[in-house]
Parts: C-alpha cells; structure tokens; sequence
C-alpha cells in the first residue's frame, strides 16, 4: 500500500491534469464557422433606371459595402466592353465589364476593425448586373469570404435582385459553443444581406428622379 506521501502526490498529479484538461476545454481553440445565406427580392422600378443608378452612382463596384458589416476604403479598376452611355447599350450584345479590387474595413463583431482586399468582378449587360466579390487578402480571423450580388429585368420590366453570401470566421469558441458560434456568425450573415436589401432600395429611391428613361432599354 503506498504511502500516505505518494497518495497525496498521485492526488495533486491527477488534479493537476484535470485542470489541465479542464482549462482547454474552456479557453477553447481556433474553430473556424463558414456559413452562408440566400436572399432575393423585386424592386418595383424600371430595370433600366435601376442598371443606370448602379453605374452612375458607383453602387455597382461598392455593393459590398452596403450590407453595414464593413465600410469603403478604395477601388481600383479597368474596363472592358462599351461605356454606359454609347448608344451600343440598345444593342442585346452590348457588354461592360468591370474588373479589379475593393477595400474595405470590416465592422463585423467576430473579425474586428480589420482592413481587408477584395477581387471583384462586375459584369453589365442591356438585362442584367452580375457582382462577384471574393477574398484577396483577408484579415486574421476572416478565413473566406464570397459574395455574388444580381440584379435581372423581369418580364414585367421590374428589378429581381438575388443575394448570396458565405463567409468563414475563425473563433476562439470552445468545443461545446460551436454551434452558438455556428448561429451568431449565420445571423450576421443573414443581418448583412437584410442590411444589403434596405442599402439597395434606399439607393433607388433616393435617385430614381435623377435618371433620365431614354433609352428605353
């Protein structure tokens, strides 16, 4: 039988590795949560003044920043295709695409005040604008990010917008919050796209007046 010493030694050694263990369990890990959501919505507005809102205001290559979970810090970009106000645009071939790299500083409650570089694809057509935005140079919690923004003429010659965005946030969350970690991440992807929704509908009514109709199309 051993000592009342090696007792009390093999005690302090086994406390000792629970804490261990316990403390790992509850300061947690690097987890990392991608989760991503869909939203669409008609605007009751010509397409045609919709599509040239987007182009003259610029909101086309700064749609990213209209979700409020991050905030404009520069563009660059090149061109290729025919310029909005060349009478080609009532041509159905007619194309513009815009190419290049956003920055933005994010305002997200997981990532921080973080300045981060996108790519980001426009593509411009007499019936519709494609945004594709992907991650170039993130921040140290923001993992991935990837957002595809659309407007489209329906047959009512009205606006069908569709959102989608994913991102992919490392936390610090313990093994038994992951799926709080999971919901809250969701929800500010989800908050971001309703943001996006009223940013889009603001900026059409602020400036539906100061588009001209013609050309029609």
């Amino acid at each position: 039988m051993a000592s009342p010493s090696v007792r009390w030694g093999l005690a302090a050694a086994a406390l000792s590795v629970a804490g261990a263990v316990g403390w790992g369990i509850v300061a947690g890990g690097d987890y990392a949560t991608r989760q991503s959501a869909e939203r669409s919505f008609v605007l009751d507005e010509n397409f045609t003044v919709v599509r040239k809102i987007l182009v003259r205001k610029d909101a086309a290559k700064q749609i990213v920043a209209m979700g409020g979970d991050s905030e404009f810090v520069e563009q660059n970009w090149t061109a290729v295709g025919g310029e909005i106000e060349s009478l080609q645009i009532l041509d159905p071939a007619w194309r513009l695409e815009l190419h290049g790299q956003l920055t933005v500083r994010t305002l997200d409650d997981y990532v921080g005040r973080e300045v981060i570089v996108l790519d980001q694809d426009v593509e411009i057509t007499v019936d519709r604008v494609n945004s594709e935005v992907r991650l170039s140079r993130g921040a140290e919690r923001l993992a991935d990010y990837a957002m595809t923004t659309r407007f489209s003429r329906t047959p009512a010659e009205t606006t069908q917008v569709e959102l989608t965005l994913a991102q992919q946030i490392r936390t610090d969350a313990p093994w038994f919050a992951h799926r709080i970690a999971d919901r809250r991440v969701l929800a500010a992807v989800e908050r971001s796209l309703a943001n996006q929704e009223r940013a889009i509908r603001q900026l059409v009514a602020d400036h539906r007046d100061d588009v001209p109709l013609l050309p029609l199309r």
